[in-house]
């Protein structure tokens, strides 16, 4: 090929070169902040537990920003309050986190009502959840549990702890949004 017809091609292949790695460059330094659950020597457990303590920062953050005087709020009188969405998030999490435990729940489940109250039930309830967690190792995830009288494994239960927060946390945007708040954001 003749070097006049190649130079404007090179050219072009240069401008796109460097535009890639201007486009690229950010998003790989991006996901040098994120997590590395495979680093560890339990991957699968590392990997549930980052899953949970996202969400539940998120459900703290949550909790926080709303003024107290919105705890009571539902958008339909059909669904949980505000307040009772943390409430239950925070029962639940005693609930499948003694089970992985394999102890008898440490709190019973009463209604706490003032902000301060229920946000300490549900830091107490995520603090409980760290210590399943931080001691847990991918050789027990295959271990019988019962799920609400359905035998499982403790996989299973650890990953509805993560899961049913991301649920409720979903109603916690929501019920933010119809209150003029912004959610928190979060790396994902």
């Amino acid at each position: 090929m003749n070097l006049l017809v190649l130079r404007p091609i090179a050219r072009v292949m240069l401008a796109l070169g460097m535009v890639s790695v201007s486009v690229l460059a950010p998003l790989a330094n991006a996901q040098q902040g994120m997590p590395n659950p495979i680093a560890g020597p339990n991957p699968l457990t590392t990997t549930l537990s980052i899953f949970r303590s996202n969400m539940q920062d998120k459900i703290m953050k949550s909790a926080d920003a709303l003024p107290e005087s919105k705890y009571s709020y539902r958008p339909t009188k059909d669904v949980r309050s505000f307040g009772e969405i943390l409430n239950h998030v925070a029962d639940i999490s005693y609930t499948l986190c003694s089970n992985v435990k394999g102890e008898a729940n440490p709190i019973s489940a009463t209604a706490k009502v003032s902000k301060t109250e229920i946000m300490a039930y549900l830091k107490g309830s995520f603090d409980y959840c760290d210590g399943v967690y931080s001691g847990f190792t991918d050789a027990h995830l295959n271990d019988p549990a019962d799920f609400f009288g359905v035998k499982t494994n403790k996989m299973f239960i650890l990953t509805q702890v993560g899961n049913h927060d991301a649920l409720h946390y979903g109603n916690l945007v929501t019920y933010m949004r119809l209150n003029g708040l912004e959610p928190s954001g979060g790396w994902f």
